[in-house]
C-alpha cells in the first residue's frame, strides 16, 4: 500500500521509498530530505520484492491514481542522510542538462557495517561497462525512464539492480551528469545487501555481465 509521506500539489519530483515489511523511514532521512525547496511529493510502499520492484509498483500505482506523474522521479532509501539541498541541486543539474541525460546522480558513502566512500565523478561509459560507481538515489527524468520500459525488478540481479538501470539506460543512448557539492550517507547494517557474500556478488555479477555488459561491448 502507498503511504504519503510529503503531499505537494504540483510537484516537480517524486521520491519513492521502496520498504520491506517492517521497516520505517529513519527520523534523519525525513529531517534531510525535508530541507529542499523544489516541490516534491513523498510516497513510500511496503512490500516482500526486491527495492526496485517496489519502486516500480508505487510508481505505475502513483501514475494510475493521479492521471500522470511529475517530470522527475528519484528512489529515496530510508536509511539516508541527504547534505543539505540535495534534491534542488539534482534538480537544477538535471533540468539544464542535454537531451540525452537521462538522470544525476552524487558522491555517497556507506558507514556502519561496511565503510566506504563513492566520490563524485563526471560519467564515463567504458567505466560503468567495468563496474558501478552511481548510487540508485539517483534524479531521473521519467519520461526518459518511460521510454527505456522502467527499472529492472528482475531477483536474479538483486544487489546490482541499480548498475542494470544505468546500463539499460546506456544501451538506449543515455547517459547520466554528476551532481557537484552534494552528498549523501547510507547506513549499513548485517542485513543490508552489500554485505552478502563474495559468492554472492560473483553469481549476481555475470548474470549482469552476460546480459548488459556483454551486448554493449559488442554493439
Amino acid at each position: 500500500m502507498i503511504k504519503k509521506i510529503v503531499r505537494c500539489k504540483n510537484p516537480e519530483i517524486l521520491v519513492i521509498t521502496p520498504l520491506g515489511i517492517g521497516d520505517k523511514i529513519s527520523k534523519e532521512t525525513k529531517k534531510s530530505i525535508k530541507r529542499n525547496k523544489t516541490p516534491f511529493e513523498w510516497i513510500s510502499y511496503m512490500g516482500d520484492n526486491n527495492p526496485a520492484k517496489n519502486v516500480q509498483i508505487a510508481y505505475k500505482q502513483y501514475r494510475r491514481d493521479n492521471e500522470g506523474l511529475p517530470p522527475y522521479v528519484i528512489k529515496m532509501d530510508g536509511d539516508i542522510t541527504a547534505s543539505r539541498y540535495m534534491l534542488d541541486k539534482m534538480y537544477k543539474t538535471l533540468k539544464e542538462a542535454e537531451s540525452h541525460v537521462a538522470y544525476a546522480y552524487s558522491s555517497f558513502e556507506f558507514k556502519g557495517s561496511i565503510n566506504i566512500k563513492f566520490s563524485n565523478r563526471e560519467f564515463d561509459a567504458d567505466l560503468l561497462k567495468r563496474s558501478n560507481y552511481i548510487s540508485s538515489c539517483s534524479l531521473i527524468k521519467t519520461q526518459l525512464l518511460d521510454q527505456i520500459g522502467s527499472w529492472v525488478v528482475d531477483d536474479k540481479y538483486f544487489r546490482l539492480l541499480d548498475w542494470c538501470l544505468w546500463l539499460k539506460f546506456l544501451k538506449h543512448g543515455f547517459t547520466g551528469k554528476a551532481v557537484q557539492n552534494t552528498h549523501f550517507v547510507a547506513k549499513s547494517t548485517p542485513k543490508s545487501i552489500s554485505c552478502r557474500s563474495r559468492e554472492d556478488y560473483t553469481e549476481k555479477y555475470q548474470h549482469v555481465k552476460n546480459d548488459f555488459i556483454s551486448p554493449l561491448l559488442h554493439a
